[in-house]
């Protein structure tokens, strides 16, 4: 009884809370999604010309949005991942943290983007981050799942097929896109203003899919 005790206070020592894990996140994700609109400021103007400083703003507006999107699907995602992970060890801990250093990075390339929204270099800029948060999410969720080492015990395998598809397909869309960069970037504009659409889409699908598989039996 005393080693078995000695073991769960070692466990317990090399882990982590998964509350403030999940707290941190989400205070890093918000802190994120915030800093997208410290770009959009109007200069100092008389009131007379207050309307066009408006109009003029309009294209940083819906640049922002479309970052905005994108990060806001990342952070449901993210979400809906540690909300299955019940546990966490060392390791896991540190691909968390690594994950949220891509998240603190999304504003500075955002901004970038939003700056110099038909540059090639600066889509590639973004796109590459967000792939990587991607990746490393996806890598972490392989982790905590395999075996099902980290996350509770009563999840469908479906769920776990679902995070982990949900993780690795945006990285495939930016890449493939960028063979395309050169022909227009538009269409790259496109293609991944439509991700949170297929995220929540996939989502539905698969869900309502397991679901009607008791019915029909």
């Amino acid at each position: 009884m005393p080693v078995n005790k000695a073991n769960q206070a070692i466990k317990h020592f090399r882990g982590a809370s998964m509350s403030r894990l999940e707290t941190l996140g989400d205070a890093i994700f918000a802190f994120a999604l915030t800093l997208l609109a410290l770009d959009l400021r109007l200069p100092e103007m008389s009131p007379d010309k207050i309307s066009q400083g408006i109009i003029s703003l309009l294209p940083k507006l819906l640049f922002f949005v479309f970052a905005f999107l994108l990060v806001a699907q990342q952070w449901d995602v993210h979400q809906r991942t540690i909300r299955y992970i019940e546990r966490a060890d060392d390791l896991f801990v540190w691909l968390y943290l690594i994950t949220l250093m891509f998240v603190v990075l999304l504003p500075v390339t955002a901004n970038i983007l939003v700056r110099n929204p038909f540059e090639s270099l600066a889509l590639i800029f973004f796109g590459i981050n967000l792939s990587l948060l991607c990746l490393a999410s996806w890598v972490m969720w392989q982790y905590a799942s395999r075996n099902r080492k980290l996350i509770r015990p009563d999840i469908e395998p479906y769920v776990v097929k679902m995070i982990a598809s949900l993780w690795i397909y945006p990285p495939i869309i930016i890449l493939v896109s960028f063979l395309f960069i050169r022909l227009s970037i538009t269409l790259i504009y496109v293609s991944w203003f439509l991700m949170p659409v297929i995220s929540y889409a996939y989502s539905m699908w698969i869900t309502q899919k397991h679901k009607d598989v008791p019915k029909r039996r």
